[in-house]
């Protein structure tokens, strides 16, 4: 044989074998994912005439190749993929004889380095792909698996985001054609799709995993509670494999597929609205629920233990839907136990006492994990950051939760998800939740709540459908009212919850064609289809409502100037939009950044014009870059394909719009993430652990004020700074492993290193986007977190202490807000159904009380012009007899009065 150099045989066959595992590698292009299959690599190496051209070194036996192709396989093709050649032509001497195989795999550094000697770049790259070379197989007969960091999941597909839980994200993933066992050695071989719950933190994941272990374990079975098929530890993180739910969950049935999918494609057989015989495929899963929150309460049995379990997080997003040949709507199961607690009985049977005693006396309570929500029952109410003296929340709420969902059930079982949708707005309207129950306060005369009721718009929407469908609607409305029983001891438990929800089912057969229309004649007070609900004194449908707002226009009593300007200069392909929120010399200034300048407009809101008044050339391109501005001072940072860091001083820009020059900058910024302006000129670069503070005075030259940090054993990164619209406090938002902060200056002529205001919370993983909207001249502020999620903060003790406050909030849907002043907070809105756009403006108060602020929603403010697209900047200026609100998306300018 010739001797090895280019285009012999032997470099021949390493082309060969090299190309083949790269064709058979899966997501070859997630460096961290990627792998390859041990029945793939079989492939490879069938063809024994390859083994004996590629180890020619060698006089191979049959034996010898069968035991290679048994064996050795994934060893040879990591040496042949590394082209660790040396270690191919000795490879028979070297581990045939030896002890290592390819079970042994993945390999500890001393074991590669005992056969590539002398060879360092070798022994990295061998430790570096031998993950690839070994998937680890998952079992479901094995309860835990701990799978070795160096192995690799069998997900041949990338993982398509079904949800994001309590405490951890879920996937769908597609595992491996074979490395799927479910029953002893019994396998597939097609790739088998599975939902996959990653965990970030050991705690959640060890209280889930038990909970699921315990329900799995029971003598006795439920089958619509959602077991799962196993766990892994895979370092840094967990997972727990569940089956998958092939029609979602029920918040999309809801939702009419809410835009996750085309419904009557997912549920082919279900009749429009207005067709009866869609009840009885509906009740007959609420009592398939029913039975099994029975069976979570008190049936549930391990070994010689009987086991009650609340399930405490009981809500239209944890009820998944399994395909079912024999239901046109699915099989709903009850899915999500992370927060769930269980425990065992606590005594036996007493024959003295009543069922319904009995149970109440078996309690299982807990603290609430939830502030607010939908379906979270009154006990489970925080006032002040403390829960309401001697209340927890227990199986009693779970009663509680089902009659919430079982209420939407009803409302999409009339009207679809318009019923649904006009349910929750009945439900928010004068409020900021849609929570099923609200505060009382009797006939005291203090300010504080006495108690609570069922909210009057629920009793309202049940007392509506009750007087306006008969048959077994009506029962349904009064079995909801059953079960929404506010003193959670008299709620009906799980098996009279089993046994209302069935004579609900058994009811439909006294059903005629029609008992789903409205009878006749109609009262219009109670008519659930009209989303008003009107109340005693309210005009009749065909008399015209007074005060109705029409689109793009506002209700009476309010003009809109209902003009939407389109900027006249020739700027259109910007990278990042501010506006101020204060004005300067009667104008609205403007900062319009692209990839090749800086554009300053002014916006005259009297005349409704828009003029260029400064621009600057950005050289090199910015590759990408944000802005800001405050009365005639303005700020712009990004990075460009040439530096892609931003460290260097010319991808900061500050200026003033009246100066002809622009400033040097006194120090080299770093690494800048935000810049925030005051209309003082001051500049709060953000930085890591530190925000540099500038002032720009009359010179030409900036200086350097003040730097501000973050106290060392805080081990927090700063993610946000603002000034208020005066400019007299800075408030700034950082983040750290354990808690999440806001620190506030006072922007005196002396700023001292220890910050005036600072307010600890605990470390909440889902807000990872706060934003901090300043009050306008009072201390404090709203923080707007991730899935509009807003929490009103004022600022009256100094400091407080660590480990830091559980963060309550409140959930408003918005595109856009803004401050008006220090008391109302704007909302741009999306009112619009079935997927169709329609914006709006709405209005809240913010409530100022003794010990938080809260928003009270005081209504609609006026509809926007369909032709204007949703947007994120948006600004509201006070005026002596009106406030403008301003909206800018692209080239287009919608200024309205309000």
């Amino acid at each position: 044989m010739d001797s090895l150099r280019p285009g012999s045989e032997f470099w021949d066959v390493i082309k060969e074998i090299i190309h083949e595992l790269k064709e058979h590698t899966k997501r070859r292009d997630e460096i961290s994912s990627r792998f390859i299959r041990r029945h793939d690599l079989v492939r490879v190496w069938q063809n024994e005439d390859r083994i004996h051209k590629l180890l020619y070194n060698d006089r191979l036996t049959p034996e010898d190749v069968c035991n290679i192709q048994e064996n050795f396989i994934a060893i040879l093709s990591i040496l042949v993929s590394i082209e660790a050649t040396v270690s191919v032509r000795n490879f028979c001497s070297t581990f045939l004889t030896g002890t290592i195989s390819d079970r042994d795999l993945p390999l500890e550094r001393e074991q590669i380095e005992a056969f590539l000697p002398d060879h360092p770049a070798l022994v990295l790259r061998f430790d570096d792909v031998q993950c690839e070379f070994c998937p680890v197989t998952i079992r479901c007969t094995v309860p835990q698996q701990s799978v070795h960091p160096k192995c690799r999941l069998p997900f041949v597909e990338p993982p398509t985001r079904l949800g994001v839980g309590g405490f951890g994200e879920v996937d769908l993933v597609a595992i491996a054609p074979r490395y799927w066992k479910v029953d002893g050695d019994a396998d597939y071989d097609v790739a088998y799709k599975v939902a996959c719950k990653k965990f970030m933190y050991n705690k959640h994941f060890r209280k889930e995993a038990e909970n699921l272990r315990i329900l799995k374990n029971s003598w006795t079975r439920q089958d619509h509670i959602l077991h799962h098929y196993t766990t892994i530890c895979h370092d840094p993180y967990n997972y727990i494999l569940f089956p998958y739910a092939e029609k979602g969950d029920l918040n999309q049935l809801l939702l009419d597929g809410g835009g996750y999918y085309v419904f009557h494609e997912r549920f082919p057989h279900v009749p429009a609205a207005g067709d009866s015989t869609i009840f009885k495929p509906l009740l007959l899963q609420c009592v398939a629920l029913a039975s099994a929150i029975h069976w979570l309460h008190n049936r549930i049995q391990v070994e010689a233990n009987n086991i009650m379990c609340a399930h405490m997080d009981l809500k239209p997003e944890n009820i998944l839907i399994k395909e079912d040949g024999g239901s046109i709507v699915g099989k709903w199961m009850i899915s999500d136990f992370g927060i769930s607690v269980v425990e065992p009985h606590k005594g036996g049977f007493r024959p003295a006492l009543s069922v319904g005693d009995w149970y109440r006396q078996l309690t299982i309570e807990a603290e609430p994990k939830h502030q607010r929500g939908t379906y979270l029952p009154p006990e489970a109410i925080h006032r002040g950051g403390s829960r309401v003296a001697g209340d927890k929340v227990g199986r009693q709420s779970d009663i509680w939760a089902y009659g919430c969902v079982f209420s939407e059930v009803l409302a999409w079982a009339i009207r679809r998800r318009e019923g649904v949708d006009e349910f929750a707005d009945l439900r928010e309207r004068g409020t900021t939740s849609d929570q099923f129950w609200e505060e009382s306060f009797g006939q005291s005369l203090s300010p504080q709540p006495t108690g609570f009721k069922i909210r009057d718009s629920v009793v309202t929407w049940i007392d509506g459908i009750r007087s306006t469908f008969p048959g077994a609607l009506s029962v349904w409305a009064k079995t909801i009212k059953d079960i929404l029983i506010i003193e959670k001891n008299f709620r009906p438990n799980a098996h009279e919850l089993e046994e209302h929800v069935r004579r609900v089912y058994e009811s439909c057969d006294l059903l005629s064609d029609n008992s789903s229309r409205p009878s006749t004649p109609a009262d219009p007070q109670t008519v659930p289809g009209d989303r008003s609900v009107p109340g005693p004194n309210s005009p009749r449908p065909n008399s015209p409502r007074p005060n109705s707002p029409r689109p793009g226009s506002c209700s009476s009593g309010q003009n809109s100037l209902g003009i939407t300007k389109i900027i006249s200069h020739s700027m259109k392909h910007s990278v990042a939009t501010s506006l101020s929120r204060t004005t300067w010399q009667g104008n609205v200034p403007a900062a319009v950044v692209s990839q090749d300048k800086i554009e300053i407009v002014e916006l005259n809101l009297s005349q409704e014009i828009v003029r260029s008044v400064k621009e600057l050339s950005l050289s090199p391109k910015w590759e990408d870059a944000s802005v800001a501005i405050e009365g005639q001072y303005f700020a712009a940072w990004g990075y460009c394909k040439v530096q892609k860091k931003r460290t260097v001083s010319s991808l900061l820009r500050i200026g003033d719009i009246s100066s002809s020059s622009e400033p040097n900058l006194p120090i080299d910024p770093g690494i800048v993430s935000s810049v925030a302006v005051s209309r003082r000129g001051v500049f709060a670069l953000v930085r890591d652990k530190d925000i540099v503070l500038l002032s720009l005075p009359s010179a030409l030259a900036s200086s350097v004020y003040r730097c501000l940090a973050i106290p060392p054993h805080m081990e927090q990164t700063f993610t946000q700074a603002i000034f208020n619209d005066g400019g007299d406090m800075l408030f700034t938002w950082a983040r750290g492993q354990r808690q999440e902060s806001l620190y506030a200056w006072k922007m005196e002529r002396e700023v001292g290193d220890v910050p005036d205001f600072v307010v600890h919370y605990s470390l909440h993983r889902f807000y990872l986007n706060t934003q901090v909207i300043p009050y306008n001249s009072t201390q404090g502020c709203v923080l707007a977190g991730d899935h509009n999620r807003y929490l009103a903060v004022p600022l009256k003790q100094p400091s407080t202490e660590l480990p830091g406050l559980d963060r309550p909030y409140e959930t408003i849907d918005l595109i856009a807000s803004c401050l008006v002043g220090n008391e109302h907070f704007l909302g741009l809105v999306n009112d619009g159904r079935f997927g169709r756009t329609q914006l709006c403006l709405k209005r809240y108060k913010i409530d100022r009380r003794e010990d938080q602020d809260i928003f009270v929603y005081k209504g609609k403010v006026c509809d926007i012009p369909k032709q204007f697209k949703p947007t994120n900047v948006m600004r509201a200026y006070e005026g002596q007899e009106r406030t403008i609100v301003v909206l800018w998306h692209g080239t287009s300018i919608l200024v309205t009065s309000i």
